[in-house]
């Protein structure tokens, strides 16, 4: 009992309403062609469908490529002169995701689904640290890990689909 109050004492941070839902209204497009996937396979119709997947997971890993510029423009992008050290690396490593997703697009549909996956979860560690580091508030390391987590099993499904007989 004692062990369950301790475990109570430090609340969870609460997630901003808006993008709870915005985030978990973004996972549709993920389960949407995962099961039209599943339902239509082996049909051009199922092809489109794992195709639209990924083209969506570029677009997300894009978007939080975004979130990673202004993490660095907010942390470091207030300068008069001369931008500070590192700030280059920083958005370099923002910009990497968008890069990589629309490459990642021209690969067979089961190394983009592998190689989505490996973005996905690094960019949820990277968040993670930023979250560590206050670079990002408390409440978004926890929703991008529960956001990546369904990803990854989309990702897993859809690779499953294409793998199994």
């Amino acid at each position: 009992m004692a062990r369950r109050a301790r475990l109570t004492e430090t609340p969870a941070p609460i997630s901003p309403r808006g993008a709870q839902i915005l985030g978990y209204g973004g996972l549709v497009p993920f389960a949407g062609t995962g099961v039209l996937a599943w339902i239509s396979w082996p049909t051009e119709m199922a092809q489109t469908a794992l195709q639209a997947q990924l083209v969506y997971a570029a677009i997300v890993l894009s978007f939080i490529g975004g979130i990673r510029w202004g993490i660095a423009m907010s942390k470091r992008g207030h300068f008069i002169r001369r931008s500070p050290d590192g700030l280059g690396t920083e958005f370099a490593l923002a910009a990497l995701p968008a890069a990589m997703g629309w490459m990642i697009l021209f690969a067979p549909h089961e190394v983009a689904l592998i190689v989505f996956a490996l973005f996905f979860a690094a960019q949820a560690v990277s968040d993670h640290r930023a979250v560590k580091t206050e670079d990002a508030p408390p409440w978004y390391g926890a929703l991008r890990v529960r956001l990546t987590i369904f990803v990854e099993l989309a990702f897993a499904a859809s690779l499953a689909r294409l793998l199994v007989p």
